[in-house]
């Protein structure tokens, strides 16, 4: 794995050099997801799998059209500062987002469970928030298919991410061989729906307030039961 990212990073960082002004906020946020990945911060076993997760997305839209390209530097650069806001307010003890309270309430976890906690803290707490703070509810809708896209891009990852947690970790081995490699498919196809909630959220934020209110207090339910299930289960 470690091979892998530095081999990509260096392909990334060469296919951005002599680009646009616009390439120094992707190698800024590279640069600060690595240096927090290297740090004592509980925060480092997250920014380990966001560091990977963005540049998969940076080589996956590197033809892309330059509209294609604006909206998801947006998005990219908007979201990041979540997780990076958390981190900062964890180093300075000052009040933590609700939605990353489970994952720095706790020192003693394993990678696992932050990687977990961290995921689910990131797609099913942050990206209506990113997507609504940055984009109007039109520009959601003219880019919907450029947000659904990077889901293949997302697969890859999921798909070395589990082979190398259920290699590692008993109980999730076990899971995986009694259901016969269910709950790999099973886990795509709840990483694929809960983007796609969250571009609904984030639409509906714009279109119909009263819908949103209670999707959104659903969603905060279903998060935090999930983060019960991660603490006590693995």
């Amino acid at each position: 794995m470690r091979k892998y990212r530095f081999t990509f990073l260096f392909i990334v960082l060469v296919q951005l050099i002599g680009y646009t002004q616009e390439k120094d906020i992707e190698i800024e946020l590279l640069k600060k997801l690595d240096s927090i990945s290297k740090s004592s911060s509980i925060a480092r076993h997250f920014a380990s799998l966001y560091f990977e997760t963005t540049i998969l997305s940076i080589d996956f839209f590197a033809t892309a059209d330059p509209a294609v390209k604006n909206f998801i530097e947006r998005l990219e650069n908007n979201f990041a500062g979540f997780f990076f806001r958390s981190a900062d307010a964890h180093f300075n003890k000052t009040a933590i987002p609700v939605v990353w309270q489970s994952y720095f309430g706790d020192s003693t976890l394993s990678p696992l469970q932050y990687k977990l906690l961290g995921i689910n803290a990131h797609i099913n707490g942050d990206i209506w928030q990113a997507l609504t703070s940055e984009f109007s509810g039109k520009e959601l809708m003219e880019n919907r298919i450029t947000y659904l896209r990077f889901q293949k891009g997302l697969q890859k990852q999921y798909q070395r991410f589990y082979n190398d947690y259920v290699s590692s970790n008993l109980k999730t081995g076990l899971l995986n061989n009694t259901t016969l490699g269910l709950t790999k498919i099973y886990g795509k196809m709840m990483l694929a729906r809960w983007r796609k909630r969250q571009l609904r959220l984030a639409i509906l934020y714009h279109t119909d307030k009263k819908r949103f209110d209670d999707a959104l207090g659903s969603l905060n339910r279903k998060r935090e039961e999930l983060n019960r299930l991660i603490l006590r289960n693995l």
